[in-house]
């Protein structure tokens, strides 16, 4: 923002929405993800992710006017509530506690996503850097409360958890928000969504390379589910006039 000179906005409507998506986009998710990956592997962790774009189907459809249902996005949001429920049922079945709480922190952590970008939306007139950097502060200045001071200090940065921290700054972040924020302005929260389609797909390739995380068979089927239903969203479907 310094180097272009940018500054940033003035009217209090425009900071009430990005408080509030710097909140879903960044604070929340990335505690929530964080905090579940503890009691589930990286490669669920991405199918409850994958899951976005029906988050994002069923409220752009009731908060904009250009994103609407159709029958085949609706036979998509069908499919996918099926593969998640899917992929929940095993845990909640064998009363598998810690499991369901972590699945269903990422997946509100999806929800925080989506709802965010609808918000984003309506700031199509703020500079993608501003919007960004907004966000990013906002998540930041509200998880101070919630840091450990013992626990900073105790940080060192000339290791691998160092290494993996400023990763997770600068590409993953402060670079895909950046990016995030110019295609929700430019193309909608349903376009956007459809990272989902590579979420799962490189996560659990990278959880079986990097971890030695073998997915379950309900996880393979929850997928299928959710891959399906991600492709059948893009039929064509015209009404008849």
């Amino acid at each position: 923002m310094i180097f272009n000179k940018l500054s940033f906005p003035q009217d209090r409507k425009s900071w009430l929405i990005l408080v509030i998506a710097g909140i879903l986009n960044n604070a929340i998710p990335f505690y929530l993800i964080s905090w579940g990956q503890q009691y589930i592997s990286g490669s669920t962790a991405a199918i409850m992710l994958s899951f976005g774009p029906f988050v994002a189907l069923i409220l752009s459809h009731f908060t904009t006017h250009d994103e609407k249902f159709s029958i085949f996005k609706l036979l998509s949001v069908v499919l996918g509530f099926i593969g998640v429920f899917i992929l929940l049922g095993g845990d909640i079945i064998s009363k598998n506690n810690d499991a369901l709480v972590g699945q269903l922190a990422v997946l509100l952590a999806t929800i925080g996503y989506i709802t965010s970008g609808l918000l984003i939306r309506k700031l199509g007139d703020i500079n993608t850097i501003v919007c960004s950097t907004s966000m990013l502060l906002t998540g930041a200045i509200v998880m101070i409360p919630f840091v450990s001071i013992k626990e900073l200090l105790d940080i060192q940065i000339i290791s691998t958890a160092g290494y993996s921290v400023i990763y997770l700054a600068l590409l993953p972040t402060a670079l895909a928000s950046l990016v995030r924020v110019k295609l929700v302005q430019k193309v909608g929260i349903q376009f956007m969504s459809q990272v989902a389609y590579l979420i799962p797909i490189f996560a659990i390739f990278w959880s079986w390379v990097f971890l030695s995380e073998i997915p379950k068979l309900t996880a393979l089927i929850a997928l299928s589910l959710i891959i399906i239903g991600l492709f059948i969203r893009k039929f064509p479907y015209k009404r008849d006039t």
